[in-house]
C-alpha cells in the first residue's frame, strides 16, 4: 500500500508541474503547448513497453530471489558484505533508469538493507561500466581510471552511512 501511495503522490507532483508549465507556456505563446503535449505523448507511448517489461522483470526478480540469499548477502545484517556487493552490482548494471529503479525497488522489497540499496544506486550512478568505453574514448583512459578510483570509495562510504542511519532509526 505504501508503494502505491508513493506512486500516486509522485504522479500528482509531476502532473502539477506539467499543469503549471502548460499555463506558463499558454500565457506566453499560443499553440506551442499543444506541440509539447503531442511530443510528450509520443515519448510516453514509446516508453510504455520498456516500463511494462521492467516492472514485470522486477516483480519476477522479487519472486525468485531466495530469502536465504537476501538474509546472507543483502540484508542489513550482511553489513559491509552487502554494501560491497551492492557497489559491484551497481557498477555492472548496464540498464537505463527505467529498468534499473524497478529492479532496485524489488531488491529493496525483498529485504535488502538500506546500505546495500544505497551502494547499489550510487555504484550504478558513479561507476557504471557500460559508460566506460564512451568516457575513455572521449576523455581518455587516464581520466576514466582516476574518476573510477575516486568514485569507488564514495559508493562504499555512502552505503556505510546509509547502513549506520538504518541501524539508528530501525
Amino acid at each position: 500500500m505504501k508503494g502505491a501511495f508513493a506512486g500516486i503522490a509522485s504522479a500528482a507532483i509531476v502532473l502539477s508541474l506539467a499543469t503549471v508549465l502548460l499555463i506558463i507556456i499558454n500565457a506566453k505563446t499560443t499553440g506551442r503547448h499543444m506541440e509539447g503535449i503531442r511530443i510528450g505523448l509520443k515519448q510516453m507511448i514509446g516508453l510504455i513497453p520498456m516500463l511494462l517489461s521492467a516492472f514485470v522483470l522486477a516483480g519476477m526478480l522479487e519472486a525468485v530471489i531466495p530469502e536465504g540469499f537476501v538474509n546472507q548477502w543483502l540484508a542489513r545484517e550482511a553489513g559491509l558484505k552487502g554494501i560491497l556487493l551492492g557497489t559491484v552490482a551497481g557498477m555492472l548494471s548496464a540498464v537505463g533508469p527505467y529498468a534499473f529503479f524497478p529492479i532496485v525497488a524489488s531488491i529493496s522489497a525483498s529485504g535488502a538493507g538500506l546500505g546495500t540499496v544505497v551502494s547499489l544506486v550510487v555504484g550504478w550512478c558513479l561507476l557504471g561500466l557500460s559508460r566506460l568505453p564512451y568516457e575513455a574514448g572521449l576523455l581518455g583512459m587516464k581520466f576514466s581510471l582516476v574518476r573510477m578510483a575516486v568514485s569507488l570509495p564514495i559508493c562504499i562510504i555512502a552505503g556505510m552511512a546509509a547502513h549506520a542511519v538504518e541501524l539508528l532509526i530501525m
